[in-house]
């Protein structure tokens, strides 16, 4: 099966199939941008008790143990490493005031070894808590997507960049950078001039992907080919409104379970709900939706995860 690999002219990414152009995502959708940016001011903060659950954690695992702390923030530990995805543990921005508090505080975090980047959008790489992390853990690695590493190289961070199919080894584990379907900016004038993607954990002979921000795309089954044993996929369901907006970029409940077919992975582990109003969807729909395609008998979803539950993969 062909790889995708991003494209690149004039010094800006862009994704392999002419369907996903970042310009048509932004600027041919400002009413609806407008609409959710609207709808966040009238929606009321919320904590919802029942979607938190906070257990201890511990200072290492051998054995696989992932714990959701909101958004796409998860703490990966396995054969003895850390890892942290993508995090965020406190407000991105004032439009989209954050509805569910992380699950595990920054203090109570175990050592981190790695940190793992999948776009630079606010909600994925954030300032104040990438800075929050590095002061309390020192010898952090973090491995970004290709063009990304002069920021954090800026601000004195160990980091290494990637391309596509490229891949970290060390001796605990490898880390390998793998296509999604987005685009990335921080602000008005650096739309897709560094790339975006998923990435791929193998350690202590387990796999676990973090499919990031991204559409669906064939690149599912392209991943699934090259790693044909997949222990747990962490995969975004929302937001799900407007969907011709959101499908252009992201992936609702149907689009995440066929990827996660596609993918041929053992087990889902849901992401990027409940915690920032990014949709007009309300914030809870995406997991009621998920609990309803459960009932179905979908072989491997757990649907009742909770910020700061710690979850042992078998």
């Amino acid at each position: 099966m062909t790889k995708w690999f991003p494209l690149k002219k004039n010094n800006r990414f862009y994704n392999a199939i002419p369907d996903h152009e970042p310009e048509s995502v932004i600027f041919g959708t400002i009413p609806s941008l407008l609409k959710t940016f609207l709808k966040s001011f009238s929606r009321k903060k919320a904590q919802p008790a029942d979607w938190l659950s906070p257990q201890q954690i511990p200072f290492r695992s051998k054995e696989l143990s992932i714990t959701w702390i909101g958004h796409a923030t998860f703490l990966i530990q396995v054969a003895d490493l850390n890892i942290l995805t993508d995090p965020v543990f406190g407000e991105v921005s004032s439009f989209f005031p954050r509805i569910l508090a992380p699950g595990v505080h920054l203090d109570t975090l175990p050592s981190i070894d790695y940190v793992l980047i999948s776009h630079n959008h606010w909600d994925h790489m954030d300032a104040a808590s990438l800075t929050a992390l590095k002061e309390r853990h020192p010898g952090m690695q973090v491995l970004v997507p290709q063009g990304d590493k002069q920021w954090f190289a800026k601000r004195n961070f160990v980091a290494h960049e990637y391309s596509w199919w490229e891949s970290h080894q060390v001796e605990a584990a490898q880390f390998s950078f793998l296509p999604a379907v987005h685009w990335s900016g921080r602000g008005l004038f650096d739309t897709n001039r560094s790339l975006w993607g998923s990435w791929m954990i193998r350690a202590g002979q387990r796999s676990i992907y973090f499919a990031g921000d991204t559409a669906y795309g064939t690149h599912f089954k392209q991943i699934a080919h090259e790693y044909n044993e997949i222990d747990v996929a962490l995969m975004p369901i929302g937001p799900c409104e407007p969907k011709e907006w959101m499908l252009r970029t992201h992936m609702n409940v149907e689009r995440s379970l066929q990827a996660f077919q596609d993918l041929g992975a053992n087990h889902f582990l849901p992401m990027h709900w409940g915690t920032f109003p990014f949709g007009h969807d309300h914030f809870d729909e995406p997991i009621s939706l998920l609990k309803k395609e459960k009932s179905k008998n979908k072989s491997g979803v757990i649907h009742s995860i909770k910020a700061g539950s710690r979850q042992i993969i078998p």
